[in-house]
């Protein structure tokens, strides 16, 4: 399977009062064609701002500092704003998290789906009336390619006008417009309910195996993963501390981070039994140390944590940041 997306060595700080803050600390991302990569880690750990920087929407006062992103043979960071915005949003598309605020409440749902088209679709009439047509009939068939029925008449509505679950697909719709061969996923899910979570999940997935493009799905639910997910990325304080096989990761975690995220998921299985959270707090991101991020809460810590740790290959398509995965937890 060939690589779509690779990013390696990616750094992205943000320049404060107090100090520099490296939200992405040496992150290398890779995409296959075709494939769902899930992104794991909860809030803070530098998932949104990894895609952020490939999207190229860092500003002021962040910036990506170093690393290279190769997108379909093509090296993002060389290219001007220009190019770039003509490859944001016809090959690489990203939902954001709040549907809501996202969507442009002054404008119809067929206006902003119609934005993406005029800015990006060329097989589109040059100008006129068939052009205002096709732009119409195309929107109306991603509307109907989300579930979103009767369609033509919804184009008309005002994003306040739908549920929540609605303007998630919407949001779908607008990104799929110009059938991009990536799609980033932040957080699909947030502020649904668990019937209309699935439902979402199961059209990006149902649209995913149509379409024949690539999906990073960027969650805090490892559940959410191991049902969807071809491959997962754990991440942690601005790093990847595990990566490989989804199925491989949720069966036998290495990270004792991974394993702390697995033990505080509630099960059936666990009824009477408390949760197990994972103690501390994650670090300060200003003026870290050398070593290891999660030496603060980790049980299996031990005085060679205090060294800068790289990520360590298990097997042939695993890797972990920590010299003690092979080990049990106490």
């Amino acid at each position: 399977m060939s690589a779509l997306l690779e990013v390696a060595g990616l750094r992205t700080v943000f320049e404060t009062r107090a100090g520099d803050v490296w939200a992405v600390d040496g992150v290398d991302v890779t995409v296959n064609r075709g494939e769902c990569l899930g992104i794991v880690g909860e809030s803070g750990s530098g998932k949104s701002v990894t895609f952020a920087s490939v999207m190229g929407f860092v500003r002021s006062p962040g910036r990506v500092a170093e690393g290279s992103i190769t997108f379909d043979g093509t090296d993002l960071c060389a290219l001007t704003p220009d190019q770039m915005r003509a490859i944001r949003g016809r090959d690489i598309a990203m939902t954001m998290q709040d549907a809501l605020t996202a969507l442009n409440p002054a404008l119809t749902v067929g206006e902003q789906i119609g934005e993406v088209l005029e800015a990006h679709d060329q097989t589109l009439p040059a100008r006129g009336h068939a052009r205002q047509k096709a732009i119409r009939d195309k929107s109306v068939e991603m509307l109907g390619l989300v579930g979103i029925p009767s369609a033509q008449e919804r184009l008309r509505q005002y994003p306040h006008e739908f549920s929540g679950g609605m303007r998630q697909r919407i949001m779908i719709a607008i990104a799929l417009a110009c059938r991009p061969k990536l799609l980033i996923a932040d957080e699909p899910t947030t502020a649904l309910d668990v019937t209309i979570q699935a439902q979402v999940l199961e059209l990006i997935t149902d649209i995913r195996q149509r379409l024949g493009m690539s999906v990073v799905l960027i969650t805090h639910d490892l559940g959410v993963v191991a049902e969807h997910c071809d491959r997962v990325m754990v991440m942690y304080a601005g790093q990847v501390v595990e990566q490989g096989p989804t199925r491989d990761v949720i069966r036998d975690p290495k990270h004792p981070y991974t394993r702390g995220l697995l033990r505080s998921i509630p099960r059936i299985s666990m009824r009477g039994q408390p949760i197990q959270p994972i103690e501390g707090q994650v670090p300060d991101l200003i003026g870290l140390s050398g070593q290891c991020r999660f030496m603060s809460r980790c049980p299996l810590a031990i005085e060679a944590c205090r060294n800068p740790i790289a990520m360590q290959p298990i097997g042939a398509d695993r890797k972990v940041r920590c010299i003690r995965a092979e080990e049990a937890l106490p």
